[in-house]
């Protein structure tokens, strides 16, 4: 919450400083291991060999995809499945996306996924917990580092 209120009121320092993606995503994969193992969900990583010079806060981008994995595991069914994936976008920008082989989210809720203590289904809240900042606060960091966030999603088949 320390962070979302940092975020919201324009406080948050960024620290830019190169970043090694490929390490930086292994990391979290690897914070993740347990739960990965525990529910048998394979995950893919690909790092295009493209992303060379990248800058940015390493602690906060690694927030930013600790909390899209952990929700893509969560939401996930045993024997499930991840791709983790940084591509380029143009010559001055990169993308990382998450895609798991979860619930999927419905199109009517879309609008309610990146805010602050919305859970989307109240079922799906008593099976799922969280606090419903998650999204909000990687929304937040993504924006401090001049990015947006995107989402994809079937029910039944995953989201991106």
């Amino acid at each position: 919450m320390l962070d979302l209120a940092k975020v919201e009121s324009g406080k948050i320092e960024l620290r830019a400083e190169p970043i090694e993606l490929a390490r930086l995503v292994g990391e979290v994969r690897d914070v993740l291991r347990t739960i990965t193992a525990n529910k048998h969900i394979k995950v893919e990583v690909e790092v295009s060999p493209e992303l060379t010079g990248v800058v940015g806060d390493p602690s906060k981008l690694k927030q930013i995809l600790y909390n899209y994995v952990s929700n893509a595991l969560k939401f996930s069914p045993d024997d499930g499945k991840v791709w983790i994936r940084c591509l380029p976008v143009g010559s001055e920008h990169f993308r990382i996306e998450v895609e798991d082989t979860g619930i999927g989210i419905r199109s009517e809720d879309m609008d309610r996924l990146f805010v602050e203590f919305q859970q989307l289904d109240a079922s799906t809240a008593k099976r799922f917990q969280g606090t419903g900042l998650g999204l909000a606060l990687t929304k937040r960091l993504t924006e401090a580092h001049g990015g947006h966030v995107e989402v994809r999603s079937v029910v039944g088949k995953g989201s991106v």
